[in-house]
Parts: C-alpha cells; sequence; structure tokens
C-alpha cells in the first residue's frame, strides 16, 4: 500500500471521527436531557430556547413548565404575564391531541395560575381564571388522583382563596375549603417526593391557612428543606424565600 493511499485512508477516518463527533455532540445539545441539566444549572433561557426546538410530548410539557419557572422567579410585571400566557398556549394546544397525560394540565393550571397570582387573586377569581385553574387541575387528578405536584396545586388553590376571602366566603362563593386543601397537602408530602421546592411551596400553602396547627407545619417543612443539600440553581432561590418566610411565621 503506497504512501499516499495510507493518508488517504488516514484522512477519512480522521474526517470520519470528526463528522461523528459533530452529529452526537449536535444530538446532545438538542436533546430534553441537555434542556434539563442547562435548567438545573440556571441557564434557564437556554433550557427553554433548546426544548423550543423538540416536537415531542415531554419537551412541550418541559418547556411550557421552565418558562413558568423563568417567569415567576426572575422576569416581572407585563413581560412575566406575557410569558405565562405563552407558557399556557404551549400546553393547551397539546391539550387538543392528548387527553392522558395529567402534567399537561398541571402545567396549563401552573401557567394559569402564576399569571393569577400576577394580576392578584381577587382580579383572578372575578376574571374566571381561578375557575379555569381548578379544572385543569381536577383534569390531572382525575388521571393521575396521587399526583404530588397536582395535589401540591389544589391544595395552594383553596389556600390561596381562603386567604384572600376568608373561610366562610371562600366556601361559600368558591368552594375553597381548609379542610379539602389540607388533605391535598397531605397526599403531596406523603407521596414521599420531599423536594425544595415542593416543601417550600407546601410551607407557604400552610402559611396561607394560618391556623396555629398549619402554620406548625410550615415551619417543620421549612427546617426540613434548609437542610437539604442544593443540586440546582432554583433551589438556592427556594431557601432564600424559606428563610423570608420563616421569619414572617411567628409562635
Amino acid at each position: 500500500m503506497g504512501i499516499f493511499t495510507k493518508k488517504l485512508i488516514l484522512n477519512f477516518f480522521l474526517y470520519f471521527f470528526i463528522f461523528l463527533t459533530f452529529f452526537f455532540q449536535k444530538i446532545n445539545s438538542e436533546s430534553l436531557d441537555f434542556a434539563k441539566k442547562e435548567f438545573l444549572l440556571g441557564n434557564y433561557e437556554n433550557a427553554i430556547d433548546i426544548s423550543s426546538k423538540l416536537n415531542d410530548l415531554d419537551s412541550k410539557i418541559f418547556q411550557a413548565r421552565a418558562i413558568s419557572v423563568y417567569s415567576h422567579f426572575f422576569l416581572k410585571d407585563e413581560v412575566a404575564k406575557n410569558k405565562f400566557l405563552e407558557a399556557y398556549e404551549i400546553v393547551k394546544k397539546i391539550s387538543l391531541e392528548e387527553t392522558q397525560n395529567a402534567d399537561i394540565y398541571l402545567e396549563a393550571a401552573h401557567a394559569l395560575g402564576r399569571y393569577g397570582q400576577k394580576i392578584g387573586i381577587m382580579s383572578a377569581i372575578t376574571e374566571g381564571i381561578a375557575d379555569r385553574v381548578k379544572r385543569y387541575l381536577d383534569k390531572a387528578l382525575k388521571i393521575d388522583n396521587s399526583h404530588t405536584l397536582a395535589n401540591l396545586s389544589k391544595g395552594l388553590w383553596h389556600a390561596e382563596i381562603i386567604n384572600q376571602a376568608g373561610k366562610t366566603l371562600a366556601k361559600a362563593l368558591y368552594g375553597a375549603n381548609i379542610k379539602k386543601a389540607r388533605n391535598h397537602f397531605s397526599k403531596a408530602y406523603n407521596s414521599g417526593k420531599k423536594e425544595i421546592s415542593i416543601l417550600y411551596e407546601l410551607s407557604y400553602g400552610y402559611y396561607l391557612l394560618g391556623e396555629d396547627e398549619d402554620l406548625i407545619l410550615a415551619k417543620k417543612y421549612l427546617k426540613e428543606l434548609l437542610l437539604i443539600e442544593s443540586k440546582a440553581h432554583i433551589e438556592n432561590t427556594y431557601k432564600s424565600k424559606a428563610i423570608k418566610l420563616q421569619n414572617k411565621i411567628t409562635l
């Protein structure tokens, strides 16, 4: 075999290796797993951008969730409101095609619920947003009654209305019930997913209910989450919020 032929073969394998490396890097950079890794590192916009280029169901659900989380913690006013509506539209389109995935309805409720928080809970009630959130959560729980985040979110739905309207009015006009809120919170906690974000939202929900027994649980879960090692950028943000909430609870 001549020197020229050997060089051709070596060059062929070299270029083939470079092509494979580029090919697999491209696949990796455009995968849902990579988007999730970016999200955990705090590269939220990149995570959203990567997932927006993927067309499978899980990627669209993740995209909507990432938009809602990023907007809630790091965007303000009209920009945040528009992003919540954008996240809502993503999952709303999916729901027309897929009806047996609880996460679709959970994320529809998540986006609309965060939007409702931005405009104010009473405004969300009068504009019918709170009722739409409830319907989405009920659909999610009908599909999976033990769904941790759906139970947590439904408990928060009750708690926020009770906190704003008072127990009597909330129950009479909107069907928000303190006993039901506690039941959903208990299901979420007993599901075994003791994550920082879940424990914070549980604490916040119990804080909104405001009874001594609820505040005791809120303090307990805040202490519990502060002992967990953070594994994601967003968890440090939750811990900062947890310390502030902890200082508000006087018992």
